[in-house]
């Protein structure tokens, strides 16, 4: 463990891993369970590399949980938990993924689909939520590899990963297994610990993760509100521009003998072929810009610098649109009030009614 690693330190590590994975929320931790529930390691290894970010495919083999120390077959995660005298781990629980020696570069086409050998003991389904933890840590060593990380060999940026990338509750719960023994009159709980950090330090950046990604999930709430303000204008927009064309319908059906000289203009001006071609590009070049924000947010959880600096950027997009929706119901309106003195009363109602 790292007894003597202060918070600045563990700080410093988590800006140096965020610059390069970001921050992703919490994954949804039922259905790893379940899969682990039905035996299915081999999709519940393949989900949690997935949910890292890696495009590769696992091999899962399993090896018996009372290897002999000799056996060619043992193996044990000797980066992940406490030993005990044997050098094998005391939960029995244990993984291991072979890292080729010439690894594919992450974000390249050679790593899709790559084969990735997977080795666990056939009791791993014992402790699901612990499995889980060290399958996260294990394949985070592969992302690091594969990203060429300067720290790819440092246990300390190997354990923060998974906190980084969504998995911090169920590390959280999976990274200590207790169990009570009992002998003659006394009963005593055995705890094992999987990972290096002790608990102070795993609750600090456990917690520093997640006000990053609670943060940026507020701006993306944020704009999804816009958003919906402005679907709400533009839903005004589209209304008004409708009853602009059944109100001048109804003037050229029902001709006015009387018109003011002042309105006679724009009574010919409205008539123009091309008059509301304007405003229905300005409703398309709208609908345009929140179908860009929605596609991005939507399906948002992982806040790389790419996606923040997205987040930081559409609030002045949005503001802008708003403006411009605004600016354009103004115009509609203002013609409407014109044309309106042109229209009967039961007109004005009906047209009002049914939109």
């Amino acid at each position: 463990m790292f007894d003597k690693l202060s918070e600045k330190d563990i700080s410093n590590a988590l800006d140096d891993l965020s610059s390069t994975l970001g921050f992703k929320e919490e994954v949804a931790v039922e259905p790893f369970l379940a899969l682990m529930r039905r035996e299915d390691t081999q999709r519940c290894v393949q989900e949690i590399a997935l949910w890292l970010g890696l495009p590769v495919q696992i091999d899962l083999s399993y090896v018996s949980k009372d290897f002999k120390a000799g056996d060619p077959n043992r193996f044990h995660s000797d980066q992940l938990s406490k030993t005990d005298w044997t050098g094998r781990g005391i939960e029995g629980i244990t993984a291991q993924v072979a890292i080729p020696k010439y690894m594919p570069t992450y974000g390249t086409k050679a790593l899709e689909g790559y084969h990735i050998r997977v080795r666990v003991s056939e009791n791993c389904h014992e402790q699901p939520a612990t499995f889980i933890a060290i399958m996260a840590h294990e394949l985070s060593h592969v992302l690091l590899y594969s990203l060429l990380h300067p720290q790819r060999d440092s246990e300390l940026h190997t354990d923060l990963v998974p906190v980084l990338l969504g998995f911090s509750d169920i590390v959280g719960t999976g990274r200590k297994v207790a169990k009570l023994s009992t002998k003659g009159n006394t009963t005593t709980q055995h705890t094992t610990t999987y990972g290096y950090l002790t608990d102070s330090q795993f609750q600090f950046a456990s917690d520093t993760v997640k006000t990053a990604v609670a943060g940026h999930s507020s701006e993306k709430n944020s704009l999804r509100e816009q958003t919906a303000q402005i679907h709400l204008k533009l839903r005004i927009a589209r209304r008004r521009l409708a009853r602009f064309r059944k109100y001048l319908q109804h003037i050229d059906k029902n001709p006015k003998a009387a018109v003011k000289p002042g309105h006679a203009p724009k009574l010919v001006e409205c008539h123009g072929l091309s008059y509301t071609r304007e405003w229905e590009i300005a409703i398309e070049q709208t609908e345009g810009v929140l179908h860009e924000v929605e596609g991005f947010i939507e399906p948002l959880n992982h806040y790389t610098s790419r996606a923040v600096e997205r987040l930081n950027q559409y609030p002045h997009t949005l503001k802008l649109t708003s403006k411009q929706v605004d600016d354009l119901v103004s115009v509609i309106t203002s013609d409407l009030r014109v044309l309106r003195k042109y229209v009967g009363p039961i007109r004005k109602l009906l047209s009002v009614l049914f939109q």
